[in-house]
């Protein structure tokens, strides 16, 4: 890969990532696929565009170009630079110079450049044996603009490798990445050790070609003293994301998924933590809380298991008795308040959406007993 497409690139050191000026630990962009990548359908809406790309691809491959085909292709991947920015680390890339670099790359002038350079290459391929003795050239033939033309060739190529690839590389890194979450509890310990056995036969060898240029880098603005890091030049988004995940697993991070809100979380240490410290979806005495505080709030450790929509049901359920026994509802209310619990508990295991936000809403009292004064009416 020539260096100087430096659109996809990151630093790697102690276990640390710096995109886009900013420093996060190794893994989590691996963790951000998993979270991103139903968010907008950004792979779906990337997939659309690369019609044109592949046919360019392929003329390019068999030595001819049609124009017209080279400007769509081009407008295509300025469609895709549309989506990117809603998938990290496009967010703090710097969107717009790739969009100059792609304007000035497809452009009618240099379609035709590339179509006489074909046109020339052919007729060189096709002199005779004289010719060919004494370095005879066609008379339109310029060696420094042949050479020139040859090299954007090359990085039009891999300009089209790269977003032609884009969405199918989210596709597949996100099925893996998936895939490794799923069986990560088969290891005696989450380490390095003995997570990577897992990994490896998950990822397989895949071959990652990247470019690779040592830089100073300091670990923040306060150190006057810089170290070495690794700056990646990446030739596809899939071989980013791998590296990301192994440089980060290296050091002991893994993604991990969330048994109260469903989110990724990137883990940083061999313990088998089973929830996140986002805010829960559930709230606990009508507040919101983190997922590992509403767990400990049902009873609910590290290493039980979690069920927030039972939970709240059996909690208000509870109420509903208590209330009853008292005499502050009637019988003939609490049974049909009771009803109500169930049918929302029902609709809450089959709609995960309504479950994180509304079922939650419908269970409290106040809202529940209007509900049901409803019903009764």
């Amino acid at each position: 890969m020539n260096i100087s497409n430096r659109f996809l690139t990151a630093d790697y050191r102690d276990g640390r990532v710096r995109i886009g000026g900013k420093s996060y630990s190794a893994g989590i962009y691996a963790n951000h696929l998993l979270n991103q990548y139903y968010k907008n359908d950004t792979a779906a809406r990337l997939s659309v565009f690369k019609q044109y790309g592949w046919l360019v691809a392929e003329q390019l491959e068999h030595g001819y170009l049609k124009t017209h085909d080279y400007l769509l292709a081009g407008e295509e991947i300025q469609h895709i630079l549309d989506t990117l920015p809603k998938l990290k680390p496009f967010d703090t890339l710097n969107i717009e110079a790739e969009r100059k670099r792609i304007s000035e790359l497809f452009t009618e002038s240099i379609a035709k450049s590339i179509i006489d350079f074909f046109s020339i290459r052919a007729e060189i391929a096709e002199r005779d044996e004289g010719q060919v003795l004494f370095d005879t050239f066609p008379d339109n033939y310029d060696k420094k603009k042949y050479k020139i033309i040859s090299t954007t060739i090359s990085e039009m190529q891999r300009t089209l490798s790269f977003y032609n690839r884009i969405s199918n590389d989210m596709q597949k890194a996100f099925a893996e990445l998936s895939a490794f979450v799923s069986r990560a509890n088969e290891a005696s310990r989450l380490d390095e050790a003995h997570l990577l056995p897992i990994a490896l036969e998950i990822f397989g060898e895949t071959p990652s070609p990247l470019n690779v240029q040592y830089v100073p880098y300091k670990k923040n603005a306060k150190n006057q003293a810089a170290t070495v890091a690794r700056r990646l030049y990446f030739d596809s988004y899939y071989s980013f994301v791998l590296t990301d995940f192994f440089e980060g697993l290296h050091y002991g991070h893994y993604p991990r998924k969330c048994e109260i809100c469903g989110k990724f979380f990137l883990m940083t240490s061999a313990r088998r933590q089973r929830y996140c410290t986002g805010t829960s979806p559930y709230e606990v005495r009508g507040k919101k809380v983190s997922c590992r505080t509403y767990a400990a709030s049902i009873n609910r450790k590290e290493l039980a298991a979690a069920d927030p929509i039972v939970d709240i049901y059996t909690r208000r359920c509870n109420a509903i008795r208590s209330e009853k026994s008292r005499g502050t509802i009637t019988e003939e209310f609490a049974r049909a308040a009771l009803e109500l619990t169930k049918e929302y508990k029902l609709i809450a295991q089959d709609d995960e959406e309504y479950a994180k936000k509304q079922y939650p809403r419908n269970m409290k009292r106040d809202n529940l007993y209007t509900e049901t004064d409803k019903r009764l009416k």
